[in-house]
């Protein structure tokens, strides 16, 4: 990997550096040595990279491309970082039953779209006639269930096809036939019908985006309907005999159907044209699946039909003599050539290992004889059956999965070690380290809190930390019985103070822990706008927190609309302290480093989605500045082409500066490039040249003292650089009386022989 040095330069005596490593790298760490941890390409795993030698190193874990994330950053003596890792998570392949006590339905049809495992549906009705009907999203693989769709026009939902994530199709009672476009959001009526006199459609199958077919049961006999645009234009079908229980296409496009009047039929036109290649006028019939083109099997009454010559021959078998007499079959599903799982009424599941010759009852332990069982839709790592009551059983069909933990890695031994979690897991990760006390010895961030809650709720997570005293610890959420997430972002050197957000009704909020000495920490607090304002209203609390000071003084973060997207510093002395704004009042800033005593701040400003970052450095003496202008014009060093976007990190000594930018001069089109920037000692104090000045008492009631230089004058700012009081007297200015200021942090800025410096002084 080459790195190439723009500048070095000397700023007051002391070296400053911009190194650019011209290809993309997610710099998320930086240490007090100048060592860059981060990511490539949105994920994958960590590396280290060297900017002095040179050195770009894979660590191994895994960054953040899914679930709950994770940032490597450096503890102060380098020698840990933050972060996640996998670790082999044993799974369950037992059955298990979810009852969905919100949603007392009927669920008639589940389905997984082809390729998705997290993505579903499920549909059914309040009542088996006329009752109304529900569609039902997850997006989680099953956790949850969350409504898209509430009926209160007795439209019950019978069948339902989604040829694609997308686009989907359900029809059922009251002439109920409707297409949606969009995940489930929506749903526009379509009439395949025409003038015919539905009476209820019970059977809808698309092979693809286009081409489908739905059944109907008319006030006055059968019919079925084909399309091939997608539901725009309907034709009706011929030789239908039966009212129709299930659809199902073979790999070669043919297509099947049964009818409950005992009939198997197919149709090698799409649904046009059907001819019977099974009758038997005394079996109810209710499912059909085929594993290839060859080999499928129907369900019914007691017996399943199973044919391996493409229909054309059916051999007729009960599934278990005695137990299951009586058994209404309703649906089977192919894991393979051998191995299916069949399902029915009541309450049954059965398993077979030898393509459907023999079978064993797979939820014996969990059987209670209520529900009735319907539809099955397995995906490549579980299997989902729904049912009535708002029953669902599943199963996994792997018993292990990697899965993401947070974690802390040891630089000198090149390991790392997961540290635990809340005993859930989303999108296969559990828990995430997003940063770490200077000694190392605490790392925090959040943990999946509940993600199966059972109200329909998307999961949710809790900032969390592990300690190597303490273990894990849930640091917990304000609203613990909502899906409301927390999180940390950043911790004080010492760990005792931790810093996030707090979701709050949608916006995430400031989010305080301070560490309790009982053991954990006290629950989080909001840092308010106004001090004696209400702590529950959204426009008083500030945004989410994003960084705190190795000292633990002062806290950033993110600006929104309680205090005009402006970035923002807080600290008990001094409160709220805005940043400025470099937007012209359209954008919104985010703190993403403070140094160790709070003199230096790093952030950026967001204008809109096409426009470029603009990174800031801010400091007491300097006030908030464009980083793309400080730069060249305050360290001297061409950025030659260079812009940067986002300044992500700062070193806790403030040397250190590292994130990303774009690199216009690379090729036609421009491309990303990483940056480390190093910095002037004493940025934002200006004490290089002044080491003999001190002031005190600090803090104090009334005076400050200022000796070890000739002072020329003395002059008091406030922390958003209002000026409050000036002493010009040569002779006064070694005293100047701060007593009728309000209690609070100030900036005294010191006019010597030497030069100019500046202190923070507290009154009291």
């Amino acid at each position: 990997m080459l790195a190439i040095l723009i500048g070095t330069v000397c700023v007051n005596h002391l070296a400053a550096q911009f190194i650019v490593k011209p290809t993309y790298f997610e710099a998320t760490g930086v240490s007090n040595d100048g060592k860059v941890a981060g990511y490539e390409n949105q994920g994958g795993s960590y590396f280290i990279w060297n900017p002095d030698t040179n050195n770009f190193d894979l660590i191994g874990g895994t960054a953040p491309g899914n679930g709950v994330g994770g940032a490597a950053k450096f503890s102060a003596d380098g020698n840990f970082l933050s972060g996640t890792s996998t670790i082999d998570q044993e799974i369950s392949t037992a059955w298990t039953r979810n009852v969905l006590s919100d949603y007392n339905f009927i669920f008639k049809s589940i389905l997984f779209p082809e390729n998705q495992s997290q993505w579903g549906y499920a549909a059914g009705q309040s009542l088996t006639n006329n009752g109304n009907g529900i569609i039902l999203r997850t997006l989680d693989g099953g956790a949850t269930w969350t409504p898209k769709w509430e009926d209160t026009n007795q439209r019950g939902i019978e069948s339902m096809s989604f040829p694609t994530q997308f686009t989907g199709y359900v029809c059922g009672w009251n002439q109920y036939f409707a297409k949606s476009e969009n995940g489930g959001n929506d749903w526009t009526e379509i009439n395949p019908a025409g003038a015919d006199d539905v009476y209820i459609y019970t059977a809808v199958h698309f092979t693809d985006d286009l081409n489908g077919v739905v059944a109907a049961q008319l006030n006055a006999g059968i019919a079925i309907y084909k399309t091939n645009d997608g539901g725009l234009s309907w034709i009706n079908g011929n030789g239908l005999d039966g009212v129709v229980a299930k659809i199902t296409h073979t790999s070669n496009g043919a297509l099947f159907l049964v009818t409950n009047s005992g009939k198997i039929q197919k149709s090698v036109d799409g649904g046009l044209n059907w001819t019977t290649v099974y009758s038997n006028p005394a079996a109810l019939l209710l499912g059909i699946r085929f594993f290839d083109d060859q080999v499928g099997i129907a369900t019914g009454e007691t017996n399943i039909y199973k044919t391996t010559d493409g229909g054309n021959s059916w051999t007729v078998a009960p599934v278990v003599e005695g137990l299951t007499d009586g058994a209404l079959w309703r649906d089977v599903a192919w894991l393979n050539d051998l191995n299916l799982v069949l399902t029915g009424t009541s309450d049954l599941v059965f398993e077979s290992n030898d393509g459907g010759s023999t079978w064993t009852w797979a939820n014996e332990q969990v059987f209670n004889g209520g529900p009735a069982l319907y539809e099955i839709a397995a995906t490549n790592s579980k299997i989902h059956i729904c049912g009535s009551q708002g029953n669902f059983y599943s199963k996994s069909l792997i018993s292990s999965q990697e899965v993401a933990e947070i974690s802390r890695y040891n630089t000198a031994t090149g390991e790392w070690t997961s540290l635990g979690n809340l005993g859930f897991t989303v999108d296969a990760s559990t828990s995430a380290g997003f940063c770490i006390s200077g000694d190392g010895q605490t790392v925090l961030g959040n943990s999946w809190a509940n993600p199966a809650n059972g109200n329909g709720f998307t999961p949710y997570a809790h900032a969390f930390a592990w300690n190597e005293t303490e273990g894990t610890i849930d640091m917990g959420s304000l609203f613990a019985n909502e899906n409301r997430s927390s999180r940390i972002n950043a911790v004080s050197n010492d760990g005792q103070v931790a810093v996030g957000y707090q979701d709050y009704n949608g916006p995430w909020k400031s989010a305080v822990w301070k560490k309790n000495p009982a053991g954990g920490y006290f629950p989080n607090e909001y840092l308010l706008v106004n001090p004696e304002g209400s702590a529950t209203d959204e426009f008083n609390q500030l945004g989410e927190c994003s960084a705190v000071s190795g000292d633990g003084n002062w806290i950033g973060g993110a600006g929104d609309y309680a205090n005009g997207g402006q970035p923002w510093i807080w600290s008990e002395a001094s409160g709220l302290v805005l940043l400025g704004d470099l937007t012209g009042g359209i954008g919104s800033g985010r703190v993403s480093g403070i140094n160790q005593d709070g003199t230096v701040v790093i952030g950026w400003f967001d204008v809109d989605f096409f426009s470029p970052k603009i990174p800031f450095i801010w400091t007491p003496t300097g006030g908030v500045q464009n980083l793309n202008t400080f730069i060249p014009d305050f360290l001297g060093i061409p950025l030659e082409g260079k812009q940067i976007y986002i300044p992500n990190n700062l070193s806790l000594n403030g040397k250190y500066v590292v994130g990303w930018g774009f690199d216009f001069t690379t090729n036609e089109f421009g491309d990303l490039f990483c940056f480390r920037l190093e910095l002037p000692e004493n940025l934002g104090t200006n004490q290089s040249d002044f080491a003999n000045v001190t002031v005190y008492p600090n803090p104090t009631s009334k005076y400050v003292n200022i000796t070890g230089a000739e002072v020329n004058s003395a002059e008091v700012y406030s922390i958003n650089g209002a000026l409050l009081l000036t002493e010009k007297n040569p002779n006064a200015a070694s005293q100047i009386d701060i007593s009728s200021l309000e209690n609070g942090m100030y900036l005294l800025k010191i006019n010597t022989n030497k030069g100019t410096t500046t202190f923070k002084v507290i009154k009291k």
